[in-house]
C-alpha cells in the first residue's frame, strides 16, 4: 500500500484560483510542503512521476511515500512548456506532447510542475481528504533520468526484497521449485514451462507475451538462458514489513508464500539483485532475468506456479 506524505504543519499561505496560477506567480515548494499546504494554493515544484503518483526523489519512490496528481481536471485543461507534457488519460501518464510518436508505457520521470493544492474527495481516493495536485503546467526536466537503486548503494533496512535465510523450510522448497523451472525456461518448449505457469490457467496473451520475451535478443533471459552452467541464482522474499497481518500467518504457518527468483550471467550479481518487486520486471537491459513463484501446502499437498512478471516501464539502469 501506498502511503501519503506525512503532513506538515500548515503555513499561513494565500489560496490561488485555477486562472491565476501560472508559472510567474507560484510559490516554489517541495512536495511535502506542497501536500501540507492549503487548498487552492498555486505552487511550482519538481517531482518523479510515476503510475499516477507523485515522489519527492527516488528515495521515496522505494519506501512507498507519494501522493496523488489529477492531470484531467474538468474545464481546465493542462498547459505545456518549452519541453511540455501532456496528460495522456488512457495511461493516466505524462507523455511528451511535440513527439507524435512518444512512446505510453508508464516510465517514471522528473518534471517541473505548475500546480494548485488540493484535497482528493470521492471513492478513488487512498484517504478520505487526502492531498493532491491538480496540474496547471508539466515540463520534462531533461537529462535527470529515474535509475533503479543497488543493494550495494543502499543501506538494507531499505530493501523490500530480501534473500531467503539458508534455514528457512521454505528456501528447499523454492530452490527446487526454480531448479526445475529454469531448465523449462531454457528449454524455450512451451511444453515443458506451461505446465509450471499454470498450464490450462495460463491466459493466451501470456502465453504469447512469455515466448516472445523467451525469444527475444534484448530480454534479459536472452544472456540468463544462454550462461554456461554456473549460472547466479538468488531467491527473494518480501520484507516482513511489507506483509500484512493475514499474509505473514500464513507464512509462518507454513502454508502459502511467495517468492520471487532470479538468474545473472554477472560475476557481481550480488550487488545487482532487485531490493523491490517493481525492479523484477524483466525489462530490456536488466543484469537479471526474474520469475515470481506462489507456494501453497494447504491440504497437506505442496503445489506451486510460476509467473514470469514484465512492465513497460521501470527505473531505468544505473
Amino acid at each position: 500500500m501506498i502511503a501519503p506524505l506525512a503532513l506538515l504543519a500548515p503555513a499561513a499561505l494565500a489560496a490561488a484560483g485555477p486562472a491565476s496560477c501560472s508559472e510567474d506567480n507560484a510559490r516554489t515548494m517541495t512536495l511535502a510542503e506542497a501536500a501540507a499546504a492549503e487548498p487552492g494554493l498555486c505552487v511550482r515544484l519538481e517531482a518523479i512521476a510515476w503510475n499516477g503518483r507523485l515522489y519527492a526523489d527516488v528515495d521515496a519512490i522505494y519506501a512507498g511515500v507519494s501522493i496523488a496528481y489529477r492531470g484531467d481536471v474538468p474545464g481546465r485543461p493542462m498547459r505545456g512548456g518549452p519541453a511540455r507534457m501532456v496528460f495522456d488519460p488512457a495511461s493516466r501518464e505524462f507523455v511528451d506532447a511535440g513527439n507524435s510518436g512518444a512512446p505510453r508505457a508508464p516510465m517514471p520521470q522528473w518534471l517541473h510542475l505548475t500546480a494548485l493544492t488540493a484535497r482528493c474527495t470521492g471513492v478513488q481516493c487512498a484517504a478520505d481528504a487526502a492531498p493532491t495536485l491538480d496540474i496547471v503546467m508539466a515540463d520534462r526536466v531533461r537529462d535527470r533520468p529515474v535509475e533503479r537503486q543497488l543493494r550495494a548503494d543502499v543501506a538494507p533496512a531499505a530493501w523490500k526484497l530480501r534473500p531467503l535465510a539458508a534455514d528457512s523450510p521454505w528456501t528447499a522448497r523454492f530452490a527446487a521449485a526454480a531448479d526445475a523451472l529454469f531448465p523449462a525456461l531454457r528449454s524455450r518448449d512451451p511444453q515443458q514451462w506451461v505446465p509450471m505457469l499454470g498450464g490450462r490457467w495460463l491466459a493466451t496473451a501470456d502465453r504469447a507475451r512469455v515466448e516472445r520475451l523467451l525469444g527475444a535478443q534484448t530480454s534479459p533471459f536472452a544472456s540468463a538462458l544462454r550462461a554456461p552452467a554456473k549460472l547466479q541464482r538468488v531467491i527473494l522474499g518480501w520484507d516482513a514489513a511489507t506483509l500484512d497481518a493475514g499474509e505473514r500467518a500464513l507464512v509462518d504457518a507454513g502454508q502459502e508464500a511467495e517468492a520471487i527468483v532470479c538468474w545473472s550471467d554477472h560475476a557481481d550479481a550480488e550487488r545487482l539483485w532487485p531490493i523491490a518487486a517493481f525492479d523484477a520486471d524483466n525489462r530490456p537491459g536488466r543484469p537479471y532475468a526474474c520469475a515470481r513463484i506462489a507456494y501453497s501446502i494447504r491440504g497437506g499437498e505442496p503445489q506451486w506456479r510460476a509467473f514470469i512478471d514484465q512492465a513497460a516501464g521501470g527505473l531505468a539502469e544505473p
